[in-house]
C-alpha cells in the first residue's frame, strides 16, 4: 500500500530546514530568552493553573486534587460578582489616568521656561510610597478631622460630613480615583517623552497649510502617541487589577465586600486563610481578564488605526 503526502508537507518541510541551516546562530543566540521565558514565566503559569485544581490548605500536608471544585465554588459565591463589579469598576482608573496623563503632557509642551518644574511636581504622588498616599489621603477625607469636611460643613456646601467608607458604592469611588491621583504620572512620562520625540518640522508645515489645533492633534499628535498610549495603558491595566495595598489600608475591603477586588480576595486567600489552591484559581481568573482586557484594547487599537 502505498503512501500518499499531503500536498505542501515536503515543501514546507524543506523551507523550515533551510531556515534552521541559515539562521542557527540567530536561533542559538535567541535560545537564552525563551530559555528564560519558559523557566520564568510559563513553567510558574501552568503551574498555577494546576494547583488551581487543588484544595491545599497551607501548611497542612499535601494538595489535594478537586478537579474544577475551586472555580464552581467561586462561580457559585454571591460575593465573588460583587469583587468581580468591583474590579471591573477599578479597572477604569486607567481611562482617568490616560485623560490625566494626555492632559498633562500636553499642557507641559506647550509651556515655556518652567517646563521642568511642573514636571517635576506632577511627578509627586508617584514617587511616594503607596501607603503614604493612602495615610494622607485618609486623614485628607476623615469625615471627624479631616479639612475636606471640615472645610465643607463651615462653608455650607454640606450640611454634615459623609461618612463614605461605610458607603460601598462611594467607597469604591474614593479609592479608584486615590489611585488615580497616585499612579498616573507614570503614563504622563510616557505620553511626555513621546511628544517631546515628534518633530518640530511637522507642525511648522501644519501651521503653513492653515491646520487647526484639532486637526493638527488629530492628523500628527495622536498617530504619534497611539504606540506609547498602548503600551502605558497595557501596563497600567495590570498593574491597577492587581494592586492590593491601598484598597486594604483605606477599607480593609469593606463595607462588606464592595471593595474587594478581585487581588483583595487572592490576598485574603492566600495569606489570611491559607487556601492557596482557591488562592491559585482566583489568580487565574485575574489573569484572564486582564488578558482579555488587553487584548480587546489593542485590537480597538489596530481597528482605530485600519481606518486612519
Amino acid at each position: 500500500m502505498s503512501v500518499i503526502e499531503r500536498p505542501g508537507f515536503k515543501a514546507r518541510y524543506d523551507t523550515v530546514k533551510s531556515s534552521l541551516n541559515e539562521h542557527w546562530f540567530s536561533y542559538l543566540l535567541l535560545a537564552p530568552t525563551v530559555l528564560f521565558l519558559l523557566l520564568l514565566v510559563w513553567v510558574p503559569f501552568l503551574n498555577g493553573v494546576w494547583m488551581s485544581l487543588h484544595q491545599w490548605p497551607f501548611g497542612s500536608g499535601d494538595p489535594t486534587f478537586v478537579g474544577l471544585g475551586n472555580y464552581e465554588y467561586l462561580l457559585t459565591w454571591g460575593p465573588f460578582y460583587t469583587s468581580l463589579k468591583a474590579t471591573f469598576v477599578f479597572a477604569l482608573t486607567t481611562v482617568l489616568q490616560l485623560g490625566a496623563a494626555l492632559l498633562a503632557a500636553l499642557l507641559v509642551v506647550n509651556i515655556g521656561k518652567f517646563k521642568n518644574v511642573v514636571s517635576a511636581s506632577f511627578l509627586i504622588p508617584y514617587t511616594m510610597p503607596p501607603v503614604a498616599t493612602g495615610t494622607i489621603w485618609l486623614y485628607l477625607l476623615d469625615p471627624s478631622l479631616g479639612p475636606v469636611f471640615k472645610f465643607l460643613t463651615q462653608n455650607g456646601i454640606l450640611q454634615e460630613p459623609i461618612y463614605w467608607a461605610s458607603e460601598g458604592n462611594l467607597a469604591l469611588a474614593v479609592v479608584t480615583l486615590v489611585t488615580a491621583w497616585t499612579f498616573w504620572p507614570f503614563m504622563f512620562i510616557i505620553i511626555l517623552a513621546t511628544l517631546e520625540s515628534i518633530p518640530t518640522e511637522y507642525y511648522e508645515s501644519a501651521r503653513m497649510y492653515g491646520a487647526s489645533r484639532w486637526d493638527t492633534f488629530r492628523h500628527i499628535t495622536l498617530p504619534h502617541l497611539r504606540s506609547a498610549i498602548l503600551v502605558a495603558v497595557s501596563i497600567r491595566l495590570a498593574w491597577n487589577m492587581t494592586k492590593v495595598s491601598q484598597t486594604i489600608q483605606m477599607t480593609g475591603g469593606g463595607p462588606g465586600y464592595d471593595t474587594s477586588l478581585l487581588a483583595v480576595f487572592l490576598y485574603r486567600f492566600a495569606y489570611e486563610q491559607g487556601q492557596m489552591g482557591m488562592a491559585f484559581a482566583v489568580g487565574v481568573i485575574l489573569l484572564i481578564i486582564m488578558l482579555v482586557f488587553i487584548a480587546l484594547f489593542i485590537r480597538e487599537f489596530e481597528l482605530e488605526e485600519a481606518h486612519a
